[in-house]
């Protein structure tokens, strides 16, 4: 049997979903995990070079023949302080954004929220945190995943949450990320996706101070940050909001045109 690659995001918030993965739960299909940014976990599945990959959701219409899996992702239904836009100026000013090059959805999201609430359409840049360094080049930036969360929020600068922007908006939950995977593989693939969830759950007390010496936060900060502002379980409601987004995304021009998303199963 061909070993399966999988490919999980290398952030503080996705984790839970690959705590078994690297603990390398026994199964039985022989698997190699890896871990990358968002954006080049969906350029390594498109490219054939990984069979599953967690994926932001705005990669999904640049995925053709990739497959959804439903019931696991990365999201929020509240302030999550690791997705932000961050400015210098009231976002009605903002005519150039540096956008975080980890980062797909995020940016899209920003982008449709500027247009929509505040009037602007700005012109994108690529850059990378620290968020000094992105605002000397932009009047605002999107910053993702551990950057997004070490930004001093004492600093005089516009800072505004982008899931809790899009609850506002939209009324919804944002789902950041979901696992996508080629159509072909076996169905034991999701078992393990889920095994790999339920292990995080089973040994949630020991693994929560590891995941915070790894990514330079306090206990208190990750237990917060991973129990309260996210939830992995995905439902109906989840899956509508990815649905909303895509569509409002391709019909403002900000993604390729896609007919909705290909849920497995």
């Amino acid at each position: 049997m061909p070993t399966v690659s999988i490919v999980g995001v290398k952030f503080l918030n996705a984790r839970p979903l690959l705590a078994g993965l690297e603990a390398g739960l026994p199964t039985p299909i022989p698997y190699r995990f890896s871990v990358a940014e968002p954006a080049r976990c969906a350029e390594l599945l498109g490219e054939g070079h990984a069979h599953v990959g967690l994926v932001p959701v705005g990669a999904l219409p640049q995925l053709p023949g990739v497959v959804a899996y439903p019931h696991l992702g990365i999201a929020a239904r509240c302030e999550t302080t690791s997705v932000l836009l961050v400015s210098r100026v009231p976002l009605s000013q903002v005519r150039v954004l540096a956008a975080h090059t980890a980062s797909r959805t995020s940016v899209v999201l920003a982008r449709l929220l500027l247009k929509a609430r505040y009037g602007v359409e700005p012109q994108v840049i690529s850059a990378n945190p620290p968020v000094e360094a992105m605002l000397r080049i932009a009047e605002a930036a999107v910053v993702i995943g551990d950057p997004a969360m070490a930004v001093d929020g004492s600093r005089e600068l516009f800072r505004f949450d982008l899931a809790a922007e899009w609850l506002a908006w939209r009324g919804k939950p944002f789902v950041f990320a979901v696992w996508g995977m080629v159509p072909t593989l076996s169905a034991e693939v999701p078992a393990l996706l889920q095994a790999s969830y339920l292990y995080a759950r089973t040994h949630w007390d020991e693994l929560l101070p590891r995941w915070a010496e790894a990514h330079g936060a306090s206990l208190t900060r990750t237990k917060d940050y991973l129990e309260r502002r996210l939830h992995f379980q995905l439902g109906g409601e989840e899956r509508a909001a990815v649905e909303e987004f895509l569509q409002l995304a391709t019909a403002s021009g900000l993604l390729p045109r896609r007919e909705g998303v290909i849920w497995h199963g």
